[in-house]
């Protein structure tokens, strides 16, 4: 009887130590976020006018699906430890980790029904560790090797105004489009302003139309960089502790100064060199980067950049035309370029800007995006400068630009030159002026810089 309580013993103590380890796991990854990601996901959820959020770990659920089943759109220089966290193998055969959003309680039972039409198995799995945002998208991190990435998926609930939030196969496609030629044209062309978070990565289920898409966070995760999310920016305490910690003592000049600003030259290289431009360019879409010190660096990243209209008559003169063809309906324009950008539409103005203040963002933006605009395209600025300016109060200033001038035309019939390229479509020589926008790759002195190294 002793030796047969003792057995009980051990089994139970063994069992409990099991129990532990998985326990253990749900609360605790060997691989936890990076700070300036943690720093990320508190501005994101903590520091936004218009919704609070919890910005603590999510223990997130996901289905698993066969690979062959999927559409899919990688890029091949994706990170390896990146494709790991979604694609992995399982008796033999390739599967996708399918993230369900945990505030979602519609859009993931179509993947479900999926799963048990095609007899396999539907049951919810967990692997990640995950954070939300201000919106549907939330910051994943692969417990087994750190992978941190941005993830979306449909959700019928985000925070704030976002609801009901759909993420189609279709949208995910062109999502990829465009994200493969902005990282072609900001690879060949000067930028001083503009980053990018590449999306590279989107799997699609084709038959429901549902996407899954992979947001880079760039250097965030090596706690490289800051990236301060624009409504933090022009949030009534966070936006003011940081314009204070760089030696400011009047917050409204200061990210006019490393916001407004900043954002127009980067908007203007970003539609110099691809003729987009945001269709909800609100401050949801900007973020500003800062160094390790939380200073401004003059550099503003741009994210969903599936969110654009596009401007037909520069895109079919690129190596990229046929983009014009795949585009949303509706959101490609001709003969005119509507611009327009929103700092707070949607949003709550602080207490530390006016709306004369605002009103003043509008004018020094379009005409810094004027100036900027003119140097890399060449069309006068005092030309651009006759467009009239309509600003709405603390939502969104816009401007109307007619493409249709000589100068318009000149700068037209060279876009493929702003793509990087040496002859435009129909075979003319490039100009100087714009080919002194490309990068170029000095050999000579690449070659003397590694003998010197060594």
């Amino acid at each position: 009887m002793a030796n047969l309580t003792k057995l009980l013993l051990v089994f139970s103590l063994s069992v409990l130590l099991s129990c532990q380890s998985v326990l253990k796991r749900d609360l605790a990854s060997d691989h936890h976020i990076s700070q300036n990601a943690q720093q990320l996901v508190t501005w994101e959820t903590k520091a936004n006018a218009v919704s609070t959020r919890s910005n603590q770990v999510i223990r997130l659920e996901h289905y698993e699906i066969p690979l062959k089943l999927l559409q899919q759109d990688v890029e091949e220089t994706l990170d390896q430890s990146m494709k790991d966290s979604l694609i992995f193998e399982k008796n033999g055969e390739k599967y996708v980790r399918w993230v369900i959003n945990p505030e979602d309680t519609k859009w993931h039972f179509d993947v479900k029904n999926f799963l048990e039409k095609h007899n396999l198995d539907s049951e919810p799995k967990k692997f990640f560790d995950a954070y939300l945002t201000a919106s549907r998208s939330m910051i994943l991190v692969n417990p087994d090797n750190g992978a941190t990435f941005s993830l979306k998926v449909s959700t019928n609930k985000t925070g704030g105004n976002w609801t009901n939030k759909k993420q189609t196969w279709v949208d995910a496609q062109q999502v990829r489009n465009m994200d493969k030629w902005i990282s072609e044209v900001t690879s060949s062309m000067k930028t001083e302003n503009l980053v990018i978070m590449n999306e590279p990565f989107a799997m699609g289920i084709k038959e429901i139309d549902h996407g899954m898409i992979m947001r880079s966070l760039n250097d965030v995760p090596k706690d490289e960089h800051f990236y301060l999310p624009g409504f933090s920016v022009l949030h009534e305490v966070e936006g003011a502790r940081i314009a204070k910690l760089n030696g400011a003592t009047n917050v409204s000049e200061f990210w006019d100064k490393h916001y407004n600003q900043p954002l127009a030259k980067a908007l203007a290289e970003f539609f110099a060199y691809t003729g987009a431009w945001y269709d909800s360019p609100h401050s949801q879409n900007f973020l500003v980067e800062l160094d390790k010190n939380m200073k401004p660096t003059g550099r503003i990243i741009l994210r969903d950049l599936g969110d654009t209209y596009l401007l037909e008559d520069f895109a079919i003169n690129t190596k990229y035309a046929k983009l014009t063809a795949l585009w949303e309906d509706g959101n490609v324009h001709k003969g005119k370029l509507n611009s327009a950008v929103g700092l707070l539409h949607g949003n709550s103005a602080p207490s530390w800007m006016s709306d004369s203040e605002y009103q003043s963002y509008a004018k020094n933006f379009y005409a810094t995006f004027e100036k900027k605009f003119s140097e890399i395209s060449n069309i006068p600025e005092v030309e651009l400068r006759k467009t009239p300016l309509n600003v709405n109060p603390f939502s969104y200033a816009t401007k109307i630009y007619p493409t249709t001038s000589e100068s318009w035309k000149n700068y037209l019939k060279y876009a493929n030159c702003l793509n990087g390229e040496a002859k435009t479509l129909a075979g003319l020589d490039c100009p100087e002026f714009y080919l002194k926008k490309q990068k170029k790759i000095d050999c000579y002195n690449n070659v003397v810089d590694i003998i010197m190294a060594h």
